[in-house]
């Protein structure tokens, strides 16, 4: 195809600020449609719209579409759109529960298209340069993980994210779901867990949790603890808010925060043996600020957000090459079985295998 056209159902702020504008970066690309339920959110975009969803998935002249709906129309919509030959990008958490998920996983399997879960924060320049650190056994063998994303409370988290029907659970889900896949894709597959939650708001229209923290034993033998929460004041939320993931290895470490995505704290080398010697700070080099190939110009955009557009140009580089690669729907069934398993280790105060 010369001119791929993308349809995005629901138009929200994912759409507006991440996949609307990471497409327009894209050469031979365009958006044919957009599909919300809110007239006024659509008129946003810029792009003519439709009311149904069905009626975008049913035109020949769309190759592809966005799932960025509300996490318990991520499963329906997805199954429809694989059915039709549509190539898929479904944001995440992939569905409510890891049964649904991997039929989603399996649909789009069936049907040949190209899948791709929306975990925008793995494009970070400095989440891929601590890829890079420890697939290069800078730091050696991975002894211990300890991170956290924390946020104040914003009135976009509540809504729909705050019931379990339509969200699964609430901010493990909703950022949680983030953090996970960040640090499994640095430090492997957890395996299993013990987890503790928490509902802090007096919300009656709630009925899930405001703050998670778990213990985690890796797959590979290392040990990790998680903090999440949206509601810690100060920690900002949207551009603002406070993530980071921090790695220690046999040889060094290496410390990620999303506030700070050109640049990582590293111990290394001869520095590491150095007890006295404290972490130093070093920039991303150029060849990790964006992906092979991203037609995207790394100084145009807010560092702390622009990276966020390269998933849109991987998703168009996959379909023309015809190869799903991760972040795929299987890394998306991957996290939600991690969710799945932190709800149940929270409501049986035991380990819990992934």
């Amino acid at each position: 195809m010369s001119i791929l056209r993308i349809g995005i159902i629901g138009v929200g702020g994912a759409a507006l600020g991440i996949h609307i504008p990471g497409f327009r970066l894209c050469p031979e690309v365009e958006i044919a449609a957009v599909c919300d339920t809110d007239p006024k959110a659509a008129e946003k975009s810029g792009a003519a719209s439709v009311s149904d969803y069905r009626d975008l998935l049913a035109r020949d002249d769309i190759h592809a579409v966005v799932n960025a709906t509300p996490n318990y129309l991520h499963h329906e919509i997805t199954l429809e759109a694989a059915a039709r030959g549509k190539h898929i990008l479904c944001e995440k958490p992939l569905s409510l529960d890891t049964a649904r998920a991997t039929e989603m996983l399996r649909a789009a399997e069936a049907a040949g298209v190209i899948h791709m879960a929306a975990y925008t924060y793995r494009y970070t320049p400095a989440l891929q340069y601590m890829l890079h650190l420890v697939s290069s056994g800078e730091l050696g063998a991975i002894r211990s993980v300890r991170a956290a994303y924390q946020m104040a409370l914003s009135g976009h988290l509540l809504g729909w994210r705050s019931t379990k029907a339509q969200a699964g659970s609430g901010v493990l889900a909703d950022i949680g779901s983030h953090l996970i896949h960040m640090v499994e894709l640095v430090a492997g597959p957890i395996a299993s867990l013990s987890a503790s939650d928490r509902r802090f708001r007096e919300d009656p229209h709630s009925d899930v949790e405001d703050w998670t923290a778990f213990l985690a034993e890796f797959s590979s033998g290392s040990t990790g603890v998680f903090e999440i929460s949206r509601v810690c004041a100060g920690r900002g939320a949207g551009i603002t808010e406070n993530l980071f993931i921090e790695l220690y290895g046999s040889s060094g470490s290496a410390v990620f925060s999303l506030q700070d995505p050109w640049g990582l704290q590293v111990s290394l080398g001869e520095n590491a043996k150095d007890s006295a010697r404290l972490l130093d700070h070093v920039d991303v080099p150029e060849k990790f600020l964006k992906i092979s190939g991203s037609p995207r110009d790394v100084h145009a955009h807010d560092r702390r957000w622009g990276y966020r557009y390269d998933q849109a140009w991987q998703f168009v580089e996959s379909i023309r090459m015809g190869e799903t690669r991760s972040p795929s729907f299987a890394d998306g069934v991957r996290c939600q079985a991690v969710l799945d398993a932190v709800l149940a280790s929270a409501a049986s105060r035991q380990w819990v295998n992934v």
